[in-house]
């Protein structure tokens, strides 16, 4: 095993997102399932966090986190903390930054009443990130109902945290066991797309998932890129984007030395071209994530490109219909860790 003082120690937080939604029961299932170490994926994320040199810490609600645990009956050690530790910690207890103090007699599950809770832990990241106190960022899922009460424009975490960091050019994208994909627009109605894209945004995407994959897999691999219309525009019959706007870019790209091939007609392209590809992008928010959800259910994670500090995050929401029962899955946050290690070993 490797030996944790030949490395630089670095910090990863996750932040725990909306309290009244199962983000706090996806932690401590996570937490518990490091601290344990049975189950394959959390030995690895266990083997590479002393490995890297990485301490795992968690901001969110004390008491939150508490009564989660014992409604789970987890007797895992809550230790709050005041600065990141200054040596490699196993990752045998759950250490917290509470930036939170909720009134736990009226704590309620399943209501978007915590807004400027949420946008404290995710603030708290985003001042470590800007001091260089922390190397990733894994992020609960975030109810944007409630942290629009405070926030009107506030769309979701990405543009968030872009805006925050400084980031001038950002991409949501999805990292999955089989390739990387990246939505060239994201939470905007379907009505606008297409007046949203333009040739310097395709081109900006393309280089970002061409640098992501070099980082990745180490070698130049070619972008695979969707068609905005039905059957890409049957050349014009369908929609002229992909002849007056997508084509263009990846000409541009191609001239500038980065492979893409396309546009491909997106119907078709997850049945078997797919295989060839390690990195796409798709037009739209649905088109590339009807395809990413059903094929790797828990197993995709959603990945910030262009960020100065690595970013994951689990592929679900709050879950309110879910919250407080006991039954959420821990495994998207698990693979959202191990994504992140696996990004700041690159």
């Amino acid at each position: 095993m490797a030996n944790t003082r030949s490395r630089k120690l670095r910090n990863l937080l996750v932040t725990m997102g909306d309290p009244a939604g199962i983000s706090a029961e996806v932690v401590i299932k996570a937490l518990v399932a490091l601290a344990e170490r049975k189950q394959p994926l959390a030995q690895q994320i266990a083997r590479s966090l002393r490995r890297e040199c990485v301490n795992l810490t968690v901001v969110g609600d004390a008491g939150v986190l508490a009564e989660a645990a014992r409604r789970l009956r987890q007797s895992i050690p809550i230790n709050t903390l005041d600065d990141f530790a200054t040596a490699w910690v196993a990752p045998n207890a759950l250490r917290l930054f509470a930036q939170s103090q909720i009134d736990m007699r009226r704590f309620r599950f399943g209501v978007p009443a915590y807004g400027r809770e949420q946008l404290g832990y995710l603030d708290f990241a985003i001042e470590q990130a800007k001091r260089r106190r922390i190397a990733a960022i894994v992020t609960g899922p975030v109810t944007k109902e409630a942290v629009a009460v405070l926030l009107p424009d506030f769309v979701g975490h990405t543009g968030y945290l872009a805006e925050k960091l400084g980031a001038r050019h950002e991409r949501m994208a999805f990292l999955t066991p089989d390739y990387l994909l990246a939505l060239q627009t994201t939470h905007i109605p379907l009505r606008q797309v297409a007046s949203q894209l333009k040739p310097a945004a395709l081109l900006t995407s393309l280089k970002m998932l061409h640098e992501a994959g070099r980082a990745r897999w180490a070698g130049k691999l070619p972008v695979a890129v969707l068609g905005l219309n039905p059957h890409a525009g049957e050349h014009g019959l369908m929609g002229d984007e992909e002849a007056r706007v997508i084509v263009p870019a990846m000409r541009r790209a191609q001239r500038q030395g980065i492979a893409c091939d396309g546009p491909f007609p997106a119907d078709s392209f997850f049945i078997e071209r797919v295989k060839h590809y390690k990195l796409i992008l798709a037009m739209y928010h649905d088109q590339g994530l009807i395809a990413v959800k059903p094929a790797f259910p828990r197993a995709s994670v959603n990945v910030t490109l262009g960020l100065p500090v690595v970013r994951t995050s689990v592929d679900h929401g709050s879950g309110y219909d879910i919250a407080g029962k006991g039954v959420a899955s821990e495994v998207s946050l698990l693979c959202a860790i191990k994504a992140a290690l696996e990004l700041m070993a690159d």
